[in-house]
């Protein structure tokens, strides 16, 4: 009985040849697209472009490190360079003014943009704001019950805090009630009694505080009915318009290096400390992480993810402070990614397949 492959070894010349090139083809077929999908960013210069974070460096922007380090802004096609900030620094300012093509900020980008200010919000990372104030407590002989007793007192408030604000006004606490202070960024003041209150981050000022041996209590706007986002991810319309591509590959590598972070915490801290701010201690970065996780939510909410629904009651609670209309268009202001297309691999096989159907055909002809 003839086995199966007999046919081949007396198939006629012609089909011999075209059964490798065949061959021949799937193969470069398949090596080309693999080299074009593996590696975006090796046949291209890679892009320079500049981050500015909202703050000193700590884990706060661990996914952004991350990024850098394992090599997913290269693998984009980006040379992508880190900046801290400094306290009182005007992120929003220095994206517009083209210091920087991306920036991290709070939710008052809203109040940015309705000001004429093209910002564009690419991803949220913090589904909750960390920002809330931290008072003296009755152990004190100064202590304070409740928001409520913040009334005549001195409360230091950073800048961009207006969900701090909007939550005092909202327990009855107009700016005419009490002292506000602007923030000396030295939490010293507050445990050697120069306010009662200030604004902190639940994630960092506690962690001293408890060093301190101070007693304190956390008052947080959510208690209220007031839940913002917390360190969105931006850029401006201008870049948006003349990069979409690198605004794409810059959110989706940046995405990516969240996801690690709060995968490897412990690696993450390790390069802050060598690389980023060898002044922090490593139980302060352990302590911030987490404290993080809870308002990051990443078992439960897709990191980058917003809702415009969010955003409006967002929109609202400025509104009720006078600071936005009672209506807000949110067009243009969040980002809808699309999935890039790279048509480059695509057009190589079909390239392929084209020479491929032309031999056969031209061997079909001469063996007919």
């Amino acid at each position: 009985m003839a086995s199966r492959s007999a046919p081949c070894r007396h198939a006629p010349p012609g089909w011999r040849w075209l059964r490798y090139c065949c061959t021949v083809a799937v193969l470069l077929c398949v090596t080309l697209c693999a080299a074009v999908c593996a590696s975006p960013a090796s046949a291209q210069t890679l892009e320079r472009v500049t981050l500015q974070l909202k703050w000193t460096h700590a884990f706060q922007f661990a996914g952004y490190y991350a990024a850098f380090e394992k090599g997913y802004y290269r693998e984009a096609g980006l040379d992508v360079t880190i900046k801290a900030a400094t306290p009182g620094l005007d992120v929003v300012q220095r994206v517009l003014a083209g210091a920087a093509e991306y920036g991290v900020g709070t939710s008052s980008l809203l109040l940015a943009r309705h000001a004429g200010q093209p910002v564009v919000v690419l991803g949220v990372i913090f589904q909750h704001s960390p920002l809330v104030l931290v008072a003296k407590t009755p152990a004190d002989q100064r202590g304070l019950r409740g928001v409520h007793d913040l009334a005549g007192k001195r409360v230091m408030v950073e800048p961009q805090s207006e969900e701090l604000i909007a939550y005092l006004r909202l327990e009855g606490l107009t700016k005419d009630r009490y002292r506000l202070l602007p923030h000396s960024f030295n939490t010293q003041d507050f445990i050697d009694g120069k306010v009662e209150a200030m604004s902190a981050y639940v994630s960092n000022e506690p962690f001293y505080l408890d060093r301190a041996g101070v007693s304190y209590q956390i008052l947080t706007p959510r208690s209220g009915g007031i839940d913002f986002y917390g360190d969105n991810l931006f850029t401006t319309e201008t870049e948006l318009a003349e990069h979409p591509e690198r605004v794409a590959a810059f959110r989706e590598a940046s995405l990516r290096g969240w996801h690690y972070a709060m995968q490897h915490p412990q690696e993450v801290i390790e390069w802050i400390v060598t690389r980023y701010a060898p002044e922090q201690s490593r139980d302060f970065l352990r302590f911030e992480a987490e404290r993080m996780v809870p308002l990051l939510r990443p078992d439960l909410i897709e990191l980058g993810y917003m809702y415009r629904g969010r955003w409006q009651h967002i929109a609202q609670t400025y509104a009720e402070l006078g600071l936005l209309p009672q209506t807000v268009s949110l067009d243009g202001f969040l980002y809808e990614p699309d999935r890039p297309r790279d048509y480059t691999a695509a057009l190589v096989a079909l390239g392929l397949l084209a020479v491929v159907s032309g031999i056969a055909l031209y061997i079909h002809r001469i063996n007919k």
